[in-house]
Formats: structure tokens, sequence, C-alpha cells
């Protein structure tokens, strides 16, 4: 599996994050909502990403991406299908107004906010004729690495019994995560942006995948508490090689594979980041949470 740094393919991201923005925002606008904005995530597909279920005024309807076809699918109750292409050379503004115009034709017409969230620009999108490249192999190769990662958190995330989330793509900056809940609330600033008011209401630990669309510049597995303010979290040393602390625990993709057994040393990196949170943070039902699930083995898969 080759690395895919930021800058390898940034014309691209900056292109393709614009087109997941316009879906994730329909979510947004139109399931109902969840704590920590639970009902505005996507999920990985064995294609690509997607909303799941959303509610209309006519029936059920669904969008997602399928990076092998290199396709946008919006998919109603009715079987009705449009299909967009993911071509190089679609401007963001040709393609928003493609994708509204798809959506008014199936009677699933959503007003979103047009405005960028999470990224290092806020060009309009009915205004941005800037960004128009689609690299297929560049996502391809992107994509293997969300696939990838998606098997190791789903692993990770499977047996706890606490509170959690499922594994879900956060389209404001594209990366991926789960993340766990401790039970207690917390009172948050009201003069914070909204959407981080009501995603940090809560103590969690989160655990999650980036693409590294910002200074980090490559691939890299994260882990992070919050609030993560406490000076003796912020002193801790994983017993992992080479992953380090930076407002967040982090594991370069690059380092893991070049371990003698990747997916164990993310798991070990999860785990760790866990275990010194929970510490931190005082946790209790530790062992409630963590009672392992004893459930009859699955089956064994034959190997072709």
């Amino acid at each position: 599996m080759k690395v895919l740094k930021y800058k390898d393919w940034q014309n691209t991201v900056d292109t393709l994050g614009m087109y997941i923005q316009m879906v994730g925002k329909v979510a947004l606008e139109r399931i109902p909502q969840e704590p920590e904005w639970e009902s505005a995530m996507l999920h990985i597909t064995p294609t690509g990403i997607s909303t799941g279920n959303i509610p209309s005024e006519n029936g059920m309807f669904q969008i997602s991406f399928n990076f092998v076809k290199h396709q946008l699918i919006i998919l109603d109750e009715n079987g009705r299908e449009v299909i967009i292409s993911l071509k190089d050379g679609v401007s963001v503004a040709q393609f928003y107004k493609t994708f509204l115009s798809k959506l008014e034709f199936l009677g699933c017409r959503t007003d979103i906010y047009p405005i960028p969230q999470e990224w290092n620009f806020t060009t309009s999108f009915e205004k941005d004729e800037t960004h128009k490249s689609y690299d297929r192999e560049a996502v391809e190769k992107w994509f293997e690495m969300v696939k990838y990662a998606y098997k190791i958190l789903n692993k990770f995330a499977a047996p706890f019994r606490g509170r959690r989330s499922k594994v879900n793509f956060y389209w404001g900056c594209l990366d991926m995560g789960t993340v766990r809940y401790s039970g207690k609330l917390l009172n948050t600033d009201p003069s914070l942006p909204v959407g981080f008011r009501y995603g940090v209401d809560a103590e969690e630990i989160e655990f999650g995948f980036n693409l590294g669309n910002n200074s980090i510049g490559e691939p890299y597995f994260f882990g992070f508490m919050w609030p993560n303010n406490p000076e003796e979290y912020k002193k801790i040393t994983l017993p992992i090689e080479k992953s380090y602390y930076n407002d967040q625990f982090i594991y370069k993709l690059s380092d893991c594979l070049a371990t003698s057994n990747p997916e164990e040393s993310a798991m070990k990196f999860f785990q760790s980041i866990y275990n010194v949170s929970t510490k931190v943070q005082g946790w209790e039902n530790l062992e409630s949470y963590n009672k392992p699930l004893e459930l009859p083995p699955q089956k064994t898969r034959r190997r072709y």
C-alpha cells in the first residue's frame, strides 16, 4: 500500500473535499439530530462513502460516492437513481449546480450552507471555479488507506460496552474516527461556534485516522481525550515507538506500516491512549465497559 502524502494530491483533495462537504451538509440539514452531531456523519462502504438513509418530504434517499467507478450516486426509495461522474476539469461551482439540480429532480431539494467548513479556504461553492482537479489514481490510493484504517478502527471499537460512536467519516476535514464516552456531560462555553459547542459537550476519548491535509502533511492515526488540557496528559509518552504528542497523540501511517505487525501496532496505539486517558479523566465503570464479549467465535473463512 502506497502512503499518499497531502502534497502529492493536494489539488484533488481540495476539490473532492468540497464535493464531500456538499453531501455532508445535506445529511446535516435532513437527518434527525443526535448528540455530538452523530447523525450528520458519513459512513464507509466497500467502494466509497455514503450518507445512509436520509428522510425527505418525498420519502427516503441516499447519497453515495463510489471511488471504484468514480461516481456520485443519489438513490431514492422508489429505485430512481441519478449519477454524477467524478472527473477532472469539473469545478466545484459546476459540480454544485449539477448536484442541487439532481436533488431537485428526485424531489429531495435541500438548501445547504455553501461556505466550506474546517478547510483552508472559504470560497462559496457556487463561486469556486478554481478547484477542479480529480486524479482518479490518487483517489483510489487514498481510499485504500481509508479502508485499511477503517478495518483497524472497527476492530478496536467493536468490543467496548459503554456508549460509543460507530466508525464515522467526518466530512469537515475528511478524517475518520470512533469516540468513546465516559457518561459525563460537560458545560460548554456558549460563545464557541455552534458546531464545536455541541460536538464536545460530553467527556470523550476519540481515536481516528487523518489523511494529513495539515501541518503533518501525511496520513496518520490519532487519538485524544476531551477536555485535553491537563498538563500531565501532554507529558505522557506512549509505549509506541515514533508516536508523539502534538495537541493529540500522533502515529504516522508510514511508521506504523514499517513495523513487523502494523495492525497490532495501531491497535496498541489506540489501546494505550484509552488506558492513559481513562486514568487522567478518572473514568468509572471500566470493569463493565471493558468486560470481554464472550460470544461464540466466528467461523474461520477459507482462503482461496
